[in-house]
């Protein structure tokens, strides 16, 4: 059943979900980012143990000047980071986890300008699955 349930997820079907709610942007320095993560369960258990949460400085290259169109080259650097431990061994199906998180900025940061541009990322590592989401914020001065 390991082995179907792998096939699935390699294309996208019964994974679990993972979404950011709450955060609030435009986000200065030195501020704390608060939110809350909510996991959710696809259509069969996978184990889960923890979600890691980082803001990430993205260098952005576009060889066409259009902003319409993505990136022709992405670099990045975390800036900030927190791991959260999840209580539940396994997420079941449909099953929904939700936990409130509280992330502290490097007061250094420099404001998004060009080719700079920050996002706050969440991931559970779960092997073959990989759930993430990803909420594009802007620093201002």
């Amino acid at each position: 059943m390991k082995f179907i349930h792998r096939l699935k997820s390699a294309v996208g079907i019964g994974t679990p979900t993972l979404a950011i709610q709450g955060v609030v942007g435009p986000v200065r320095p030195g501020e704390v980012l608060r939110g809350t993560l909510v996991l959710l369960g696809g259509t069969y258990e996978v184990p889960v143990e923890r979600v890691l949460l980082h803001f990430d400085e993205q260098h952005l290259t576009h060889m066409v000047p259009s902003g319409a169109a993505p990136p022709d080259r992405e670099s990045r650097r975390q800036v900030a980071a927190a791991e959260l431990a999840l209580d539940a061994p396994v997420l079941r199906s449909g099953e929904r986890i939700v936990r409130e998180f509280a992330l502290p900025l490097p007061p250094e940061l420099e404001p998004s300008d060009g080719p700079r541009a920050y996002a706050l990322l969440a991931e559970v590592p779960i092997a073959g699955l990989d759930p993430r989401a990803e909420l594009p914020l802007d620093v201002v001065a």
